[in-house]
């Protein structure tokens, strides 16, 4: 008969125990959603700066694109329009890249 009631005491323990630690967790859950909707407003500020810095490296880049286009073709280089295709190719890609930060950071 002892041993039933020890057993029935660690019941109640145990059962004490697990809503101690059910109400640590939703304690702590409110805080945890407060740091991910913090770390998501500043990944969103991130998304504006790294989608001007690709900006900027496509002006840079086409100009300098430009340029070689230009100089192929005015020394009459009979590699032109590879170098078109290339520069073309290059802008595409960075206006998709854009595209995909705008959409990825909101």
């Amino acid at each position: 008969m002892k041993s039933r009631i020890r057993f029935s005491g660690m019941r109640v323990a145990l059962t004490l125990d697990l809503l101690l630690l059910t109400m640590l967790a939703n304690s702590q859950a409110g805080n945890g959603a407060g740091a991910l909707q913090t770390t998501a407003t500043t990944i969103r500020g991130y998304g504006t700066a790294a989608n001007t810095i690709v900006l900027a490296l496509g002006v840079v880049i086409g100009l300098i694109g430009g340029v070689r286009v230009y100089s192929k073709f005015h020394n009459g280089d009979p590699d032109t329009m590879k170098a078109v295709t290339s520069w073309v190719g290059a802008a595409l890609f960075l206006v998709a890249i854009g595209a995909i930060l705008t959409s990825f950071f909101g």
